[in-house]
This record gives C-alpha cells, structure tokens and sequence, in this order.
C-alpha cells in the first residue's frame, strides 16, 4: 500500500544505500494480463488465496480523491471485495455495509487479508488516509454458508494496518508506523520510522474488540511481537508479511527494500530478528509471499515496477521490472502484492502514484489490471 497523503506532508524523497546479496534473474516469462479490473475497481490492493484456488481481493479505491479532481469519475467507488475464480472470471464477493463503515471517518479502506481458522476472511481497515489518529482496524468478514455475510471489527487503535496473516489460533498484522512520523526540517534528514508487528490470539475477541495501546517505549503494548527502525525516507515501514514453512515469520520494509526475519521457540514466542535479505536491485519491499513449490518469497517492488524472488540464503534476484506504463500489455504498474497460484506468479497492480522521485510509476491510468508471470516449473 502506498503512502500518498502522508508523503504530500512530509515531502521526503532521499536516495537508498542499501548492501547487496544479488543473483541474475530467473528465466521467467514476461508478465501478461491475467485480469482487467472494472473501473469501479481502479484501486487494488491486497488479496489471499482459497483452497479451491480462488482469489480473493481487496479494492480500498484510495484514488477515488484523484480521480474526482481529475474529473475522471462523476462519484467515489465505494471499498469492496471481489472473487477472481480459477477461470479469472471477476465477482463482487463482498459488498460493506454501512455499519462496516468507520464510525468516525465514515469510509472503510481494505488492504491484507487472510482467511482464519473459523473460516471468516479478516482484513486490515487502513483509515491513515483520513485520519492517523489509531483509526486503523482488523475487520472480520463473517463466511455462512461460503458467502460473505457481515463484517466486524475484532482489534482496533493502529494507526497503519497493512499485512494480514494467520498461523495457528493467532492473527500477524503489520503496524506500517507506530507512531506518526513529525516532518522534517527544512534541509535535514527524516527522522527514523519505527513500525512492528502485532499478534493477537481469535479467542481474545470473543467479548468484544481487542483494543491496541498507543506506542509507548517504556510500555510497548504485548501483542507488539517486533519491532523495526528504519530510514523515514518515505514514511512507510512494516509491510508485507509471510511464513516458511518452519514457521519463522518474514517482513518487508516499503521504504527501505529490507526483509526482517524473526524465528520463534519451542512456545511460539519470538526469540530474534534480524535482517534476512537486502540488495540494491531490491528499492521496496511491499507485498510479500512463501511459495513452498520452489522455497522462495516473492517481493513486489512497487518503486520500480519490480518482482524479485528471494531463496532461503537471502540471496535476492529480479524476476521482471519494468518502466512508466498503463499496465495494458500486462506490464506491471506499482505492484503491491504477489501469490502464486501453481506456477503462476500472479501480481496486484495499485497504480497509486505518489509525490517521489524514487516512485516509477506517474499517474493513475486505465485499464486496471492484475498481471501474471509463469514461473518456470521445477
């Protein structure tokens, strides 16, 4: 997800230095359209799969406020989810109501989602772009029946909730800032950003939301399993989250192009963390994905329009980037988020531009496209 309002404010735009562990790409296909989204649907984000193999997406449309200055639509499309079957044919699958709506900000923003042990989809409700007062949710979208029927929320106070992941009974959400950055001063550097990681248990809602504290140093909330210092360079941190299949959790910094890996003991507690991959090919790390057919993760680089596959050493390789484009021939346009449905690398296209001279992308353009890249088969 990327982060127009809060750059507008800050206005940082800064070089990466960043060491290298990189390899030559693999010999993966070009990337092509797999589906072209409706233009009420203009702006993607996260998505998960099924077990039957169907994708489902969430569409925020943060750039409805764009769009309507543009005079390229007459009204704001609403915030829905959407099914893309295994023959990539498009269904509304959930539509929010209106009590699904923020009661304060009156709009519902969806990024990460995941589906839970109980079989209900749980998805981020990011409210940064209207207000960065711990606004942001975990929603839980309630399944009777295999159709969505309601929603919930089950944990509020976060200011940026991006990634969603469950493993086990417990829910991983990235905290893309744990605290809302000051700008900088003229001629001085940003400060440094920290973000994290929450987990939270399915039976601690039972009664009602869980309700997150606000950061504090000396008295970090204990959900708050990790957490990360990064440049501020553009004021996005804690993104993309993914598992191995040992059960060590990996993280990607937007704005810095880092992933974090953090292993756990015997009891399911995080025991360290650590810097797992970084190269210079590799500017942003926003969605992320552990395909288990060939052990790597996936990184879609929404800076330079970029995929790159990361093995279990850290050593990162470029599957395709590309340059300033409408997405029309498959192109990717600021992917945000990766999976991989059999030996397709299928990738959500945001087309979210914002005001940064390290972003590729310009300006938000039709067709609105998700693209897909064959892997090679192992």
């Amino acid at each position: 997800m990327k982060p127009i309002s809060l750059l507008v404010v800050l206005g940082v735009a800064t070089a990466l230095a960043s060491s290298c562990r990189k390899v030559e790409a693999p010999g993966a296909a070009k990337p092509a359209v797999l589906v072209t989204l409706p233009s009420h649907c203009h702006t993607p984000d996260g998505c998960t799969l099924t077990a039957g193999g169907d994708i489902i997406l969430s569409v925020p449309n943060f750039n409805n406020k764009v769009l309507l200055a543009e005079k390229k639509i007459e009204k704001p499309a609403p915030a829905l989810m959407v099914k893309i079957d295994k023959q990539n044919k498009l269904a509304t699958w959930y539509e929010f109501q209106e009590k699904d709506l923020h009661a304060d900000t009156g709009i519902v923003g969806p990024m990460g989602c995941d589906i839970g042990p109980d079989g209900n989809l749980y998805v981020a409700d990011n409210q940064l772009f209207e207000d960065p007062a711990h606004k942001s949710r975990l929603l839980r979208i309630n399944v009777e029946d295999g159709k969505a029927v309601s929603g919930d929320p089950v944990v509020v106070g976060f200011i940026v909730s991006n990634a969603v992941i469950w493993r086990g009974d417990k829910v991983y959400v990235s905290e893309t800032m744990l605290e809302t950055p000051a700008p900088p001063a003229e001629g001085k550097a940003p400060e440094k950003l920290r973000s994290g990681v929450y987990s939270i248990s399915i039976e601690e809602w039972k009664d009602g939301p869980v309700q997150l504290k606000p950061w504090s140093a000396d008295a970090p909330d204990p959900h708050l399993i990790t957490t990360y210092e990064t440049s501020g360079r553009i004021g996005f941190g804690a993104d993309g989250l993914t598992f191995d299949e040992e059960g060590n959790l990996y993280c990607g910094i937007f704005e810095d192009g880092v992933i974090y890996k953090t292993a756990f003991d015997a009891d399911g507690k995080p025991k360290e963390t650590a810097v797992f991959a970084k190269a210079d090919t590799m500017k942003c790390c926003d969605g992320i994905f552990w395909s288990q057919a060939d052990k790597k993760i996936y990184v879609s680089d929404s800076l330079i329009n970029g995929v790159h596959a990361v093995d279990l050493k850290g050593n990162v390789a470029t599957v395709h980037s590309n340059g300033d484009t409408d997405g029309a021939d498959g192109s990717l346009d600021q992917p945000c988020e990766v999976i991989v449905r059999g030996s397709e690398l299928i990738v959500v296209n945001m087309d979210m531009p914002f005001p940064s001279d390290l972003l590729t992308n310009t300006k938000i353009d039709e067709p609105y496209t998700l693209s897909v890249i064959q892997l090679p088969k192992s």
